[in-house]
């Protein structure tokens, strides 16, 4: 019952972001008129955001439920969603980043650890690929409808998707099981033993400290939190100027622009299918997945930010978005099957921190300089994060085979030999 309800969850909140997310800069650009620096700033501050929420909101769900806080953050997304739909002027799109942020927050980490305590912590890649699977079979449908949709009105995506949401929530409250409502967490940081948890604020704390805990004792953790920050001050060029650089630097075959927008999305999302099936076949080799993935979202984007050819540009968006889908569910998995259940949605939204403070880092350098030179030039100054975050990846690797060497599997601490058995991965 879980998992299905994970997979209902994956592709419903999927296919509203198709709906919304497909055009939504054809609604911000023409309708709300905001310019380069202006997207990148709504972004900016949507991550933000992100960053105050996330501890917050992964620590109550580490104290206290992951199924409420899934089901109230999809109702706050919907409120966002209907804000912005409302509002199309720069404030008013900003202030529904704040109420959007929130939802994410309380979905993201929450997600993740509902379904490893309800379906247990084995075989968990498989889990969140097929979850990511849902949700790219979701994002096919909602990309499909959104040209249609925004046709009529540039805010009648939003609005929809808003209104559904909504009902999401309402529906979940109903039909999601959660077999444990409050987490407890450990009294040692760090060792892999579960103990005793305390109610309230000394609650709070000490699941902050044992996530923190865990996280210092594993150096592999914090190359990939770093990892997390780099693809995520890139992927701040790529969310939000990538529509721009299509409708400014091109002209796209066809008289609406709104129509390719969801084309695109929907071969994109098509060929992310075939790339998490592959993921899925082979979820072993989780160091090396990573390290192709970020590399050739590397090579993608310079390819896509320089070329000037039409075809060549849609070429590299299309393999550069595909590449992207299989990133989240590899590194998700990698983390939970290294983390105790008491802190997980702790440490799912400490990733999450990391991510946010490579996107408000990045995010207004990378809008001024579109703004102020060139949306090309944004792009790749984007994918000059990539680097060292693939020069991490081999460090990482390289670690973890020394580890698995020199620690042996029967004499590795609790929790450590999982980390020190990875070793090409």
């Amino acid at each position: 019952m879980a998992f299905r309800v994970y997979l209902g969850i994956s592709f419903t909140l999927a296919a509203m972001t198709g709906l919304v997310y497909t055009t939504i800069v054809v609604y911000r650009v023409d309708t709300a008129g905001l310019n380069p620096l202006q997207l990148v700033l709504v972004g900016t501050v949507l991550e933000a955001a992100y960053f105050v929420f996330q501890l917050p909101t992964g620590v109550l769900a580490d104290l206290r439920s992951s199924r409420a806080c899934v089901v109230v953050g999809v109702g706050v997304l919907g409120a966002g969603l209907v804000v912005e739909g409302l509002l199309p002027s720069f404030v008013g799109i900003v202030v529904a980043q704040v109420v959007g942020a929130l939802g994410y927050a309380l979905v993201s980490g929450a997600l993740e650890a509902w379904v490893a305590g309800e379906v247990g912590s084995s075989s968990l890649t498989r889990v969140y690929v097929r979850g990511s699977q849902a949700g790219l079979i979701g994002t096919v449908l909602g990309t499909a409808a959104s040209g249609w949709v925004a046709g009529w009105r540039t805010n009648l995506p939003l609005l929809i998707g808003g209104a559904f949401l909504l009902a999401t929530a309402s529906t979940l409250a109903f039909v999601m099981p959660e077999r444990t409502r409050t987490r407890r967490a450990p009294k040692t940081a760090g060792t892999g033993g579960a103990g005793g948890g305390v109610e309230g604020e000394a609650g709070a704390v000490e699941t902050v400290r044992a996530a923190w805990g865990l996280i210092r004792v594993r150096p592999a953790f914090l190359v990939v939190f770093a990892v997390v920050a780099l693809v995520g001050g890139w992927s701040e060029a790529i969310d939000r100027l990538w529509g721009a650089h299509l409708l400014e630097n091109f002209r796209l075959p066809g008289p609406d622009a709104t129509v390719w927008f969801s084309v695109l999305g929907v071969a994109a999302t098509l060929l992310g299918l075939v790339v998490t099936q592959v993921i899925a076949a082979r979820a072993a080799e989780t160091m090396r997945t990573l390290l192709v993935i970020v590399t050739a979202l590397l090579v993608t984007t310079i390819v896509f930010g320089l070329v000037t050819n039409v075809w060549i540009a849609i070429g590299a968006a299309l393999a550069l978005a595909a590449a992207r889908t299989a990133f989240a569910p590899v590194l998700s998995a990698w983390l939970v099957e290294r983390t105790d259940p008491g802190v997980r949605a702790t440490v799912l939204s400490t990733r999450d921190m990391f991510d946010a403070t490579g996107q408000v880092i990045g995010g207004p350098a990378l809008g001024a300089i579109g703004t102020w030179w060139s949306l090309r030039a944004a792009l790749v100054a984007g994918s000059v994060a990539l680097a060292p975050a693939a020069a991490l990846l081999v460090l990482a690797r390289r670690r973890l085979r020394v580890a698995a060497a020199a620690t042996p599997a029967d004499a590795a601490p609790p929790g450590d030999a999982v980390v020190g058995g990875d070793g090409a991965r």
